[in-house]
């Protein structure tokens, strides 16, 4: 591949998409994510208000949240970041038109998937504020953030194959497939917990209660995927005891997912994989 462009903006992309997922979960931990509770802009505007006069008044036009400069400017820097990313998955997808006809299996296919999940997920970070917060939506929204990664990094690496003259297919080993669903599915458990603001529930390493007190797990209201529209669900509205449920099923998720990597590393040690060329398809 002759054009090195697309390349360097698929390793530009993949970058700032980490970054745009450390931001979403910086916005989650400062609970900011009402911080802004239109969408694409910060009470009607696209900056942020500091004017003391006017947050006052926005308090009083918006009781059911708690209007900080702060939050705002988080919001809003989360978002920007995000546009960014969106200009240039754009960017790529654009490339990869015109690069198709010049290069033999150049992943075009791949351009256009990513800009397809980035406009859904543009528009589950509307819903996210829009529908307060709604567990559901905001976990598909954390869900999109890692499959964009995801995606830009398998793009980023067929590009660097093409540059170095290889056009063939990358192929993974069904147990490391496996691995990775079980990864991912550990990072949507994880998305529940802090969508659920379930973090907390569990003081002890084995147990979810001081002094080793019994609690009551309610994991059918814990994991109930479609919660009523309309309340604010910032801070949570699960008791204490769906909130451990999440919390431990989490835990235990970490358990399996643990075991089975270091078990699948220690075989491809043995076999010799990763210290050999095979490691780039294992």
């Amino acid at each position: 591949m002759a054009n090195h462009l697309p390349l360097k903006l698929a390793t530009l992309a993949f970058f700032l998409a980490c970054e745009v997922v450390l931001m979403g979960g910086f916005t989650r931990i400062t609970d900011s994510g009402l911080g802004c509770p239109d969408w694409p802009g910060c009470f009607g505007s696209m900056v942020m208000t500091t004017d003391t006069e006017t947050i006052t008044y926005l308090q009083e036009r918006y009781p059911e949240i708690h209007v900080a400069a702060h939050k705002g400017w988080i919001e809003m820097i989360h978002r920007y970041i995000a546009g960014g990313l969106g200009l240039l998955i754009l960017a790529l997808a654009f490339l990869g038109y015109r690069e198709k006809e010049k290069t033999a299996n150049y992943p075009y296919l791949l351009s256009l998937v990513l800009l397809g999940l980035v406009i859904v997920q543009g528009a589950f970070g509307a819903f996210t504020v829009t529908l307060k917060l709604l567990p559901n939506i905001v976990t598909l929204h954390l869900m999109g953030g890692l499959i964009i990664v995801s995606t830009l990094m398998y793009l980023r690496h067929r590009l660097k194959r093409l540059a170095l003259g290889d056009s063939s297919l990358i192929r993974m080993r069904t147990p490391v497939m496996i691995g990775a669903g079980l990864l991912f599915a550990q990072m949507i458990l994880g998305g529940w917990v802090s969508t659920n603001y379930a973090g907390w529930a569990c003081p002890g390493i084995l147990s979810c209660a001081p002094g080793g007190a019994e609690v009551s797990y309610d994991f059918q209201s814990g994991f109930h995927l479609f919660p009523e529209v309309g309340p604010n669900y910032e801070g949570g509205q699960l008791e204490h005891g769906a909130r451990a449920a999440i919390q431990m099923v989490h835990r235990a998720g970490a358990l399996v997912v643990t075991v089975y990597w270091l078990g699948l590393l220690w075989s491809l040690v043995k076999q010799g994989v990763l210290a050999s060329r095979k490691a780039m398809h294992f």
